[in-house]
């Protein structure tokens, strides 16, 4: 079966070029010209790890265009995979799928053959049954589950990693208005992925809560780690990273995402958990869970101007090392670092900044404020403080003596994520999250 993706973002276009890859020929539409220009151009307009080497090994069974009729009508299945914005009241806004269906909905009309349309992208619990289904029904005059199906099929992937983490998946979730679509969305993932998945077939709303519920619970995990942290510091003899080891060899609770350190940011989690309680809210049920892991969350960034702050009272020069939300992306959204670098702002303290992806977009999003550095010892130079805030490999190779050397009188070294220990400095006064007194 021949396939079809409308949105080739980060997502989008990393998702055609893995089924593609495999030998499945696939139609990219996207209705932004330039970018589709770019691609039946040979040209990779997407910063993402592996990306480039993938598209050509892809490019002889994908074809690019921005007319999504063609695309349905040449394909067996539609992916959808545009963004889904948050609203002011936290619940995902479907301007953008609604024009894509609406796009879609007549190419069904002119169509025998049974279509598939599969809805990637984040949605509130209801809106496939609720509003998706009805819409397509009205557009094509066909029958969602007896002329067409409608399957809800979203990804579990971080930035930064969207290939492996497209290819290799632990669960492919799908949720199906009937049992034949979600088993054509099933063949379609079964023969591309390189791991052995678990599949999840269920309901349409049942997905959608799902996807939710799923990326809440891995925040709350996050949330959990960071709170310990915090006691940690505060509990002579102890570190983090020793706790956490133990913890996760537990079969109940796991290893992944138990990590002390500066919480989580980026495009999806942190918006995932307000959707989840707005829609709770929408349902007459308030949620206690969800609003205490965003407030864990958002005391992270507090947590360290504290402790800067009462080690260096008088505003002067700190060196923020890594803005991006995570390392592999050059992605600042919500990133934790950014939010402690407003608030240095704010209380009159003097940036350098440095990350090997995000500099330039973080010195955007802070309006042009700091010094935008080569490198972290160019950003240490006369700095009283250094901030390591995202866990880049790159920081973990650093000469701790050149960083010394570098730095401002009776320097401070905030170590967020423990890539140095107290050993690794003689002239730092070294302060690692998570380490209790003496630890």
């Amino acid at each position: 079966m021949d396939i079809s993706f409308i949105g080739l973002g980060k997502l989008g276009l990393c998702s055609a070029a893995c089924f593609a890859a495999k030998g499945r020929r696939v139609i990219g539409v996207d209705n932004n010209r330039a970018l589709v220009d770019a691609l039946n151009a040979g040209q990779c307009p997407i910063d993402e790890p592996g990306l480039p080497e993938l598209l050509g090994a892809a490019r002889p069974n994908m074809t690019f265009t921005t007319d999504s009729t063609r695309a349905v009508a040449e394909s067996g299945a539609t992916l959808i995979i545009v963004p889904t914005p948050s609203g002011a009241d936290g619940a995902f806004v479907n301007t953008y799928l609604d024009a894509v269906l609406e796009a879609i909905g007549p190419a069904l009309v002119e169509k025998d053959a049974f279509h598939v349309v599969d809805v990637v992208s984040t949605v509130m619990p209801g809106s496939c049954r609720n509003h998706f289904a009805p819409k397509l029904e009205n557009l094509s005059g066909k029958r969602c589950g007896r002329d067409f199906g409608l399957v809800y099929n979203p990804e579990f992937i971080a930035l930064g990693s969207v290939i492996r983490d497209f290819l290799h998946p632990d669960l492919v979730l799908i949720g199906a208005s009937d049992e034949r679509s979600g088993e054509v969305v099933r063949g379609l993932y079964a023969g591309m992925v390189e791991s052995a998945p678990t599949y999840a077939l269920m309901g349409l709303t049942d997905a959608e809560v799902t996807k939710l519920s799923l990326n809440c619970f891995v925040t709350m995990k996050i949330s959990f780690a960071n709170e310990l942290t915090a006691l940690c510091e505060r509990t002579p003899g102890t570190d983090v990273d020793v706790v956490t080891r133990a913890l996760g060899a537990d079969s109940r609770v796991g290893p992944k995402y138990l990590k002390g350190g500066l919480g989580f940011g980026g495009p999806c989690f942190p918006r995932d958990n307000l959707a989840m309680q707005r829609h709770a809210a929408a349902a007459g049920l308030e949620l206690n869970l969800s609003p205490s892991v965003v407030a864990v969350n958002r005391s992270v960034p507090g947590r360290i101007f504290e402790r800067l702050a009462e080690r260096l009272p008088a505003p002067g020069p700190v060196a923020l090392l890594g803005l991006s939300y995570k390392p592999g992306t050059h992605i600042v959204e919500e990133s934790q670092g950014l939010l402690l670098a407003r608030r240095l702002l704010d209380a009159g303290y003097e940036l350098r900044l440095h990350d090997p992806k995000a500099g330039p977009g973080a010195l955007e999003a802070l309006g042009g404020q700091g010094r935008l550095c080569a490198d972290a010892y160019e950003a240490a130079e006369g700095a009283r403080a250094v901030v390591l805030l995202t866990d880049w490999p790159e920081y973990a190779g650093l000469d701790p003596t050149r960083l010394e050397l570098a730095a401002g009188p009776e320097p401070l070294f905030i170590d967020g994520w423990r890539l140095f220990k107290h050993h690794a400095f003689t002239r730092f006064s070294y302060l690692g999250l998570g380490l209790g007194p003496s630890a």
